[in-house]
């Protein structure tokens, strides 16, 4: 309930001004870099390669509310998923990584680069989903101007 004053302050400054909106949160730098010292010669183009390609789906999915499902995948993917697959095998002693050889038939770095490889694959299959739309629409735009624009134009 407002008061006198209230009403008085009101009438001689005009209404009040909505409050400025909070400044939008930009999202948190990678926790991985494909620099870590922790990754193998052969694990930073992959990881590189991964983290170019979260960057591209997490742009071009920014503000499409249909696409947050992917978004929140790669964000988790980069944020979570990516670390803790380089800390599990940097936690590994070196001395005993030749145990995942024997077990797996596979080196710790193969394993850890077939990881990224499907984490890459994913991220790969979302931004075609994410690109889908775009073909289609392009698509539907050629057709449209063939047959308007085409041989079969009425007015030629």
């Amino acid at each position: 309930m407002t008061g006198f004053l209230d009403k008085l302050a009101v009438w001689l400054n005009g209404p009040a001004s909505p409050a400025p909106a909070p400044p939008r949160a930009e999202p948190p730098a990678p926790a991985v870099s494909a620099d870590d010292p922790r990754l193998p010669d052969t694990s930073r183009p992959l990881v590189a390669r991964l983290l170019g390609l979260i960057a591209d789906v997490e742009a071009r999915s920014q503000g499409d509310a249909l696409m947050v499902s992917a978004l929140t995948e790669v964000r988790q993917m980069r944020d979570s998923h990516l670390p803790r697959l380089i800390e599990s095998y940097a936690e590994i002693p070196p001395a005993h990584r030749a145990e995942i050889f024997r077990q797996t038939g596979r080196s710790a770095s193969y394993n850890l680069n077939q990881g990224f490889e499907r984490m890459i694959e994913r991220v790969e299959t979302l931004s075609r989903t994410l690109a889908q739309g775009d073909l289609d629409s392009f698509a539907d735009n050629l057709k449209f101007i063939e047959t308007r624009y085409g041989k079969d134009d009425p007015l030629r």
